[in-house]
């Protein structure tokens, strides 16, 4: 009999939600953290999604230990045109005569508040920018405390110590309204629902294993960004956006005009340009017509400054290989498979049904968020208190 069968596994559903659709993956991890792909769906719409049987098996309370847990925590990740986070570091004077006590929760939540309530309309306007939308559609639905300090000295947690002045970083999670209202039962549910921006998602899970800075480079249908992660003082990482000037279809379209070919032929022939599979005449004939589109994209990324590697996050709609290396600029392969291996997990071997190449491109970025997500250490005390405060600013 094998036994394996009958080990308790926590379940997950990751989501992935950009604005051309969101993918979801079903996994379940045990204790040995041994992780097992259920099923895959990519780019269904979210309301869609979210009418599914999952949905009600996510939402499902249950009293009790259970031998079989039904119950599955949900994971949500969206694209940052759809959600972005603004960090506010803070710097709260205790009152003169509380100096002396020890500083509890209840003091901690209302300096936090009160610096909250100055501070947030300026973050939602920042957030509204970002996101293209107006105030009134830019939602709060998230915040975070953390990197204490007090009186300078560095703390997990600032409740319990005596001091003047506490020192921290706030994180304003933002969304949009549309994705907010399909997502309104599970912000309002007490526990077991992470959302996060996915560009910082992503480095914060690699920067587990990876030295800063980080740089990633997400491609779209139309445009790219490049997204930093670096720590400037050395206290906490900070996360640098820009928008790159430049498709990745600019390749595509160029060979397309240039053979007369139509745009799969246009992936093909590039795909095997780029492996050297083309006689050498073709070669030179390709050279001359990618190499502008080329040059443009690593001009993009030279504006950037980028210090070290940069790794390149593809859509699965744009398997182009790229050159790895042009100038000062290195592109290196994404690192899932091993950022994951290396903090402790087993993936399913080669004969599993989902693989992390070919069906399922998306699976090496989910696979981070669902990292960064069981690792999390935000559902603090204070950061639970702070979470019932957000009803009177989500608005």
């Amino acid at each position: 009999m094998n036994w394996d069968f009958f080990r308790p596994r926590e379940k997950f559903l990751v989501l992935e939600i950009t604005p051309s659709g969101t993918n979801g993956l079903f996994l379940s991890v045990d204790d040995d953290r041994n992780i097992v792909f259920e099923k895959l769906k990519e780019g269904v719409p979210l309301a869609k999604f979210l009418k599914s049987p999952a949905r009600r098996v996510a939402e499902k309370s249950w009293e009790g230990k259970h031998f079989f847990n039904a119950r599955r925590r949900v994971i949500a990740v969206a694209d940052s045109t759809l959600a972005t986070t603004i960090p506010v570091p803070l710097a709260l004077a205790r009152d003169h005569a509380n100096i002396k006590s020890r500083i509890t929760v209840a003091e901690l939540e209302n300096l936090i508040a009160q610096a909250m309530a100055k501070i947030f309309n300026g973050c939602r306007t920042e957030a509204a920018q970002r996101l293209h939308a107006n105030d009134l559609d830019t939602v709060l639905v998230a915040t975070r405390a953390e990197h204490f300090k007090v009186d300078g000295k560095a703390l997990a947690s600032a409740v319990g110590s005596t001091g003047k002045r506490i020192e921290l970083l706030l994180e304003f999670i933002f969304t949009t309204r549309p994705v907010f209202d399909d997502l309104k039962p599970f912000f309002g549910a007490s526990e077991g629902f992470f959302f996060a921006e996915a560009a910082q998602t992503h480095l914060q899970a690699l920067s587990r294993v990876r030295k800063f800075p980080l740089n990633l480079i997400a491609a779209a249908e139309v445009g790219a960004s490049l997204s930093i992660l670096e720590k400037p003082k050395g206290d906490y990482a900070v996360l640098y956006r820009e928008r790159l000037n430049w498709s990745f279809s600019e390749i595509v379209k160029a060979i397309m005009g240039a053979f007369a070919v139509s745009e799969a032929t246009a992936h093909k022939l590039y795909c095997r340009y780029h492996r050297g599979a083309l006689s050498a005449d073709a070669t030179r004939a390709f050279k001359k017509v990618v190499e502008p589109a080329l040059t443009a994209f690593f001009h993009e990324i030279e504006k950037g400054k980028i210090q070290g590697a940069a790794y390149l996050d593809m859509p699965h709609a744009l398997p182009l290989p790229l050159p790895h290396r042009h100038g000062k600029v290195t592109l290196e392969e994404h690192p899932a498979r091993e950022v994951v291996t290396e903090l402790g997990f087993t993936l399913p071997g080669s004969g599993a049904k989902l693989q992390l190449t070919g069906e399922g491109r998306a699976i090496p970025r989910l696979l981070l968020y669902f990292v960064e997500a069981y690792f999390d250490k935000s559902n603090s005390e204070i950061n639970q208190k702070l979470r019932r405060r957000l009803h009177w600013l989500a608005g």
